[in-house]
């Protein structure tokens, strides 16, 4: 058997990473030693993981700062007289290993003083030069750090020149023969240490975010691959105070807060919630449906019939059949959903924003309660893993991988019904082992292209309605409809399951819509909902469940975000909130309304629904319409200015005052923990 024998550039280029991987680590360890102060006892446990998570993160940054030495060392083993710019390779790393070390450096400052990793919004110090370079000179050793990073510079350009040497010492590194297989290969797995993990995904941020710990999370991070992560988003979005401030009055009536400021902006409100004697220990199931809109609903297309069940369900619980998602787009409605902020940003999603990520969740207040999510797929789609993982206290993630029965059924992962049927075993037997009520959220995904039907499907027929009558009734195929009347078959299984097991009795289910979906025929709709694209916006809640007792439907216009403070508000429960969502269901006194923002179309939708009325603002041409109305497509706004006035002040106002409290909506430890 012949001897494989490596070639000395590819021990060196690899060789490079290992010693730079090495540092990386040492300096996180630094980290943990300088500000070990902020680690407490209960997250000793979580720290191999953090080590772990961490090391992929170094393991990524080592690998892309050895990329252009690969590609040196590719054309060297190649044409050996590109070893002709040995020395410029030196300055070059010189630099590069000098300017790592600076956003380290910066990072512990950084870090020191506001207990936050370096971002892209650093540079905003860049705006007063003089006053942010004298702030440095009198904080900190300038002189030492620069005499250390230049020194550094030197060790960096001596070691690239180093490894050069070693690169080239064989003279079997000359030759063309097997060095193209090498070549691949290094490529091949340098891509897989910076994919990071065995996943469909790619690691990303949002593992650093695997604790409810802060200082566990920051220790997690990368500063210089955190800088990268968070550059697109300072430069797309942020907030303005001076608008926020120009509409409080009219938001912080509307959110009924408790002690209105408009110079400090106060959003706070403290929701009391029943005497202790009348509170309920409910299970609280949030199930998301993957684009069940309304226009796609046996509500609205009775002839086709394509969820019997969803209507079945509605008939004998709470239906709020004037119900919208803020946004469209799923990682939008897991955002609004969870943390009673719309998802206003323009770019992405800001599931997706790492500066966001610290949220305020209103069901952490049930602090006696277990904690579920389930996804078919894998939470790190859309990186809703950061926003779960770091916002909902110890909640237990089920994803692809995790379940004891799974059949992998597309890209979106398993069936939405091996999801139910795991999600109800593992409840019920949660239920019998630990007799503490649970919160779950279940997130459904079948419902999708390529509207996969599994052979594992309960005895579900598709039917054929034809391709025209599909398009007219809101669907794009025939197959969207059965994939939509699978996604239905599929709850009314969960449900049977769930009717047999023991937690049933004492649970409420919130089943709605993720996002609405846009259908240019949709003869099945007023015309007003389709051209003024409420149709991507409208969805059903359903409030099911023994414990409702009397099936009402309700008109009020509410919103996703208002979701958990309707679940807490029939727990009965108190919790505290800033955010835009509020119980429209309990609390007679809340407006009912809610925010739209079409981010989809350019120039960007604002805009609030209320009743019959929409206020519609896209690029500041805005009107008043009454959608349903025949004439949906007449501007009223002079008919009737009091309430063209209030809706616009409320649309602008709650879209400012969402984008402001992205970041003013931490979790605080005494009353989220």
């Amino acid at each position: 058997m012949k001897k494989i024998v490596l070639p000395g550039w590819i021990k060196a280029y690899f060789g490079f990473i290992l010693a730079n991987w090495l540092l990386f680590t040492l300096m996180r360890g630094i980290f943990l030693f300088v500000f070990r102060a902020a680690l407490v006892p209960q997250s000793y446990p979580e720290l191999w993981e953090t080590f772990y998570v961490g090391a992929k993160f170094d393991m990524r940054l080592a690998c892309a700062l050895a990329i252009p030495l690969g590609l040196y060392f590719t054309v060297c083993a190649f044409w050996h007289k590109a070893r002709a710019i040995r020395k410029g390779m030196a300055w070059l790393y010189g630099v590069l290993e000098a300017v790592v070390l600076l956003v380290y450096f910066l990072d512990f400052a950084h870090y020191s003083y506001i207990s936050m990793r370096i971002n892209y919004s650093i540079l905003k110090y860049a705006e007063n030069p003089l006053i942010s370079l004298q702030m440095a000179w009198e904080t900190y050793p300038v002189v030492w750090g620069l005499l250390g990073l230049a020194l550094w510079g030197v060790l960096g350009g001596w070691f690239a020149n180093y490894v050069q040497k070693k690169a080239f010492a064989q003279t079997d590194s000359y030759r063309w023969k097997g060095n193209l297989g090498w070549f691949f290969g290094g490529l091949l797995l340098t891509g897989a240490l910076m994919f990071g993990q065995l996943s469909q995904y790619p690691l990303r941020w949002s593992n650093a975010y695997h604790s409810t710990n802060n200082f566990i999370c920051n220790l997690t991070l990368n500063p210089v691959l955190n800088i990268y992560d968070t550059a697109r988003f300072v430069k797309a979005d942020s907030y303005d105070e001076e608008k926020t401030r120009r509409y409080y009055d009219a938001v912080s009536k509307y959110l009924q807060v408790d002690q209105p400021n408009k110079e400090t902006l106060n959003f706070e409100r403290v929701i009391a919630g029943k005497p202790a004697a009348e509170r309920k220990d409910y299970n609280v199931v949030v199930i998301f449906m993957e684009s069940l809109a309304w226009n796609k609903l046996s509500m609205t297309n009775p002839d086709i019939d394509p969820t019997p069940f969803v209507k079945e369900l509605s008939e004998r619980s709470i239906l709020f059949n004037n119900f919208f998602a803020p946004t469209s787009a799923t990682a939008r409605a897991v955002f609004a959903t969870v943390t009673g902020i719309p998802d206003v940003t323009s770019f992405k999603t800001s599931s997706r924003n790492p500066l966001i990520v610290d949220q305020h969740v209103v069901v952490n207040a049930l602090r006696d309660y277990e904690k579920y999510f389930f996804i078919g797929g894998s939470a790190s789609w859309g990186n809703i893993r950061g926003i779960l993982e770091h916002n909902l206290t110890d909640v237990h993630m089920y994803e692809e991988g995790h379940f004891k029965n799974e059949h992998r059924n597309d890209v979106w992962g398993i069936s939405d019904l091996d999801l139910f049927r795991e999600a109800n075993r593992i409840l019920d037997e949660e239920q019998k082992a630990k007799k503490k009520p649970f919160f779950a959220i279940i997130q459904t995904a079948g419902y999708h292209r390529p509207y996969t039907i599994p052979d594992d499907n309960a005895g579900f027929e598709p039917k054929d309605i034809g391709e025209e009558l599909a398009h007219k009734r809101s669907f794009v195929s025939v197959a969207e409809y059965n994939s939509l009347r699978f996604s239905d078959h599929a709850l009314r299984e969960f449900f049977k399951l769930a009717e047999k097991s023991d937690y049933y009795d004492n649970t409420v289910f919130f089943i709605f819509g993720d996002h609405g979906l846009s259908a240019p025929q949709s003869e099945n709709m007023p015309r007003g909902y389709v051209d003024l694209n409420l149709i991507n916006h409208q969805i059903p809640l359903i409030i099911a469940g023994k414990p409702i007792e009397k099936p009402q439907v309700i008109s009020r216009t509410a919103s996703q975000v208002d979701i958990l403070p309707i679940a807490m508000g029939l727990l009965g429960r108190p919790y505290f909130t800033r955010a835009i969502g509020r119980d429209v269901l309990t609390d007679s006194e809340a407006e009912p309304g809610s925010l739209i923002y079409g981010w989809a179309s350019t120039p960007a939708t604002i805009g609030f629904v209320q009743g019959e009325y929409y206020y519609h603002n896209s690029g500041g041409k805005e009107g008043l319409y009454k959608f349903t109305a025949d004439n949906y497509n007449e501007d009223i706004s002079k008919k009737d200015p009091a309430r063209f006035e209030h809706m616009k002040n409320l649309a602008l106002g709650l879209y400012e005052t969402s984008r402001y409290q992205f970041y003013h909506n931490q979790k605080r430890d005494e009353r989220d923990d």
